[in-house]
């Protein structure tokens, strides 16, 4: 048995030594040395566990705890991925999965919620963007990986799963309960005219039909007539690198540079460009993105904005600009690694490096653009790096009270229309009456939550307006319910102003630069 635990032991240190001489066959001689070095020194404290801890080691445990740390040095995104991990990997990229239906990143050593899917069940309880998640079933979450997260949050459809999270402006832990579901990902869950003339469509992530799906969207609204056009990806989190080219293509003519790659030798790895003839234009067109807002979905904004085709509102993007290659491994593994970032047109690296916590309190969070580096866009626009898609426009969100949370969070608007629609009969000119929200407000009362007078009167509009959209998405389906919905959205409603303002894109670019 020694024998054959040495014999392990050996040959996974053959196998390691093995992947790092290639990974680092590129460098210098002395570097070569130092490496090996340092691998000598990794073997003799391998054997010394083995044959001096005072219990009987695990290999495979002690071997892949030793990669994961590695990697912890590294950037979140660069991680090792055992068995079935690469099935799993894909799954976000294919129609249907099951789960809670959150996106997560690895950071400052606990998850992070990049941004929640539309409809599901962790966007029905109020999970966000930036959501810290610290306990999963009462266990901390510190150190988890995103791998790890998901596979604990993941479980039959039906059953719960309770997550605790940190978010920031609140001074108290948020428990949340949350039923896991099917997740099914409609990447244009709705195109309608949001008023008479402007076109609204929502993109909640780039998966593999997303951009057939904008161009079914944009021909319909082009047949009914439309002045403007509003595209929200507010809190996506991306996807598929050909859809953010594909959807780019229905803006741009063909040969159109979108994105590039560059390593760490500075070398230019790929071009990506268009190959479409299809170009929607003649209106103007803002793309409003949030903080959730990342990867595929930066790529997508930040181009429209360097070939000056649509004018760019809301809050600084996510940051999310990395490329990742899949390298398999023996023993039915594999590592993901960050090989290069993504460059735009202007030369702007949407990447943004994620920051210790000490390290983001002596930064100035939300630097003035004067401080960031500036870049032009073909039509000479100024245009701001520094990690991330920087709006020409800043728009922000309203923010919810902790009352406002707390009904999010325990489902209210969801049970109760599930309670009311079980009742009554309700067709599409369904109106909300001052008596439907009397029995929701006893509803509320009978679910035990601490609230002050002021608190609920400072609800009470948005409860409505939630509560009834609520009752027409679970009857008629989300995009009914949304045109309800937008009229509480603060930072939609005043996105929308620009459109009266302005007839055009370029009376928008001038007020941007005055």
């Amino acid at each position: 048995m020694r024998n054959k635990k040495k014999l392990f032991i050996f040959i996974t240190v053959i196998l390691i030594v093995g992947f790092f001489a290639g990974r680092f066959s590129a460098v210098k001689a002395a570097n070569e040395n130092n490496l090996y070095d340092y691998m000598k020194l990794f073997t003799q404290v391998l054997t010394k566990l083995e044959r001096n801890y005072v219990e009987q080691i695990d290999p495979k445990k002690l071997i892949t705890a030793s990669i994961d740390g590695m990697l912890k040095t590294l950037d979140p995104y660069t991680v090792f991925l055992q068995e079935d991990d690469f099935d799993e990997l894909q799954t976000t990229t294919k129609g249907k999965f099951g789960g809670l239906g959150i996106r997560i990143s690895a950071q400052d050593d606990y998850i992070t919620v990049i941004s929640p899917i539309e409809g599901t069940p962790a966007w029905n309880v109020g999970l966000m963007a930036g959501d810290q998640i610290i306990k999963v079933n009462s266990t901390s979450t510190k150190g988890w990986s995103a791998k790890k997260a998901a596979n604990n949050m993941r479980g039959p459809i039906g059953t719960d799963v309770d997550i605790t999270v940190r978010r920031e402006g609140v001074d108290r832990h948020i428990e949340f309960t949350i039923t896991r579901g099917e997740i099914k990902i409609d990447s244009v869950p709705y195109a309608y005219k949001i008023n008479d003339d402007v076109g609204y469509i929502r993109i909640t992530n780039f998966s593999s039909s997303t951009g057939n799906d904008l161009f079914l969207a944009l021909r319909e609204l082009q047949e009914e007539g439309i002045n403007g056009l509003l595209l929200d990806l507010r809190s996506n989190p991306g996807g598929l690198l050909s859809q953010a080219i594909e959807t780019v293509d229905k803006f741009l003519s063909r040969n159109k540079l979108v994105v590039y790659t560059k390593g760490r030798n500075e070398v230019i790895v790929k071009k990506f460009f268009t190959n479409d003839n299809f170009a929607f234009e003649n209106v103007p067109i803002i793309v409003l993105i949030n903080e959730g807002s990342a990867s595929a979905a930066e790529i997508f904004a930040g181009s429209l904005q360097d070939w000056d085709k649509a004018l760019i509102v809301g809050k600084n993007s996510f940051g999310k600009g990395s490329v990742q290659q899949l390298f398999p491994l023996d023993m039915n593994s594999g590592i993901k690694i960050t090989t290069s970032k993504y460059y735009i047109k202007s030369g702007r690296c949407i990447h943004k490096d994620r920051k210790t916590e000490d390290e983001e309190e002596s930064e100035i969070d939300n630097q003035d653009n004067e401080e960031r580096e500036k870049y032009y866009t073909v039509g000479g626009r100024v245009v701001f790096g520094g990690g991330g898609i920087a709006p020409d426009i800043e728009i922000v969100q309203d923010t919810l009270n902790n009352f406002e949370i707390e009904v999010r969070r325990k489902s209210l608007f969801f049970k109760f229309a599930v309670n009311f629609l079980a009742e009554n009969e309700i067709n599409e000119n369904f109106v909300f009456s001052e008596q439907m929200f009397q029995d929701f407000t006893e509803f509320v009362e009978e679910s035990e939550i601490e609230y002050t007078s002021a608190e609920f009167a400072d609800a009470e509009e948005w409860m409505k307006n939630s509560l009834h959209s609520q009752i027409i998405s679970n009857k008629f389906g989300m995009e009914a319910g949304n045109k309800i919905f937008v009229a509480q959205d603060i930072q939609l409603q005043n996105t929308l102003e620009l459109f009266e303002k302005f007839q055009t894109l370029e009376e928008m670019f001038a007020y941007t630069e005055k």
